[in-house]
């Protein structure tokens, strides 16, 4: 049986309209609420000329975190989760093999980093995961979809660091710790033989709510080309630094006022964080 054509115009007229209709599920994704993410779902800072291409996401819900994930880059642009009550003994032995995340398109497979020089680098980390949330959501955590391209000196060293200190220091404390983390592209960036963009940089987003119930955030952008040794209060910038790198706009859900304030700051006094600044790495 022969399928009927499309008249052109019709076919043009839908062409026409895929933009729109993906910029208003942006706008739907964004305005989702969510208890890992705090104040809203990130979304596209604005409405670029090819939005869809370098900023469009689908929403991505495993057990422990939420993602929005880009067929484009095949990459995550964003991960989300909340860190609260320890579940120590609720985890188990570390999966030796990363898992294809079928409900992607790009499926993007464990052996696609193989040879590349890159580490597969966790954004929702296997330790958190497991200490904080149990073994569904620590087994999700090595799904592709998680995944991004890290050297080894800052997957397993600087970036440890950082998810180190927020495992053990800041979500050790009274109230939730949210964290949103994920990866910055150039305009053109290099891609594995895979097909897989390798980012240039990385950030990170601590929030939690003050003595006085305002928001306060602590932000990182981290550079792919680090020694791994160097003092983490180095890469502290504002809120606004990260959406102008990334593309995204976050904690959108706050009254404007009250958002614009916790995106101009810069390293509250009150995360005391020169006291870690130079740990040392693990590994």
């Amino acid at each position: 049986m022969r399928l009927p054509r499309l008249p052109l115009r019709l076919g043009l007229l839908l062409l026409l309209a895929l933009p729109l209709l993906l910029a208003l599920l942006q706008v739907y994704q964004g305005l989702r609420g969510h208890p890992e993410s705090y104040a809203g779902l990130p979304r596209a800072s604005a409405l670029r000329p090819w939005p869809w291409a370098a900023h469009w996401f689908h929403v991505i819900d495993p057990p422990g975190f939420v993602l929005g994930y880009s067929e484009r880059w095949r990459n995550p642009l964003w991960v989300a989760y909340r860190l609260d009550e320890r579940r120590d003994g609720a985890w188990g032995a570390r999966p030796d093999h990363f898992q294809v995340d079928r409900r992607t398109l790009a499926r993007v497979a464990h052996t696609d980093y193989s040879g590349s020089g890159y580490n597969r680098g966790h954004l929702a980390p296997n330790y958190a995961m497991a200490r904080f949330v149990g073994r569904d959501a620590q087994l999700a955590s090595f799904r592709m979809s998680n995944i991004v391209p890290q050297r080894s000196a800052l997957n397993q060293k600087l970036w440890q660091r950082l998810e180190e200190i927020e495992t053990d220091v800041y979500a050790a404390q009274p109230g939730p710790l949210w964290v949103v983390t994920g990866p910055v592209f150039g305009a053109s960036p290099q891609r594995l033989a895979s097909g897989v963009a390798v980012p240039q940089a990385f950030f990170r987003i601590w929030l939690r709510e003050g003595r006085d119930g305002q928001p306060e955030a602590l932000s990182f952008l981290v550079p792919m080309r680090v020694t791994g040794y160097e003092p983490l209060d180095r890469y502290l910038v504002t809120v606004d630094a990260v959406e102008a790198a990334s593309g995204l706009d976050f904690f959108h859900q706050l009254p404007d006022d009250a958002e614009s304030a916790l995106e101009a700051a810069l390293a509250p006094g009150d995360w005391h964080f020169e006291r870690y600044a130079r740990r040392a790495p693990r590994y």
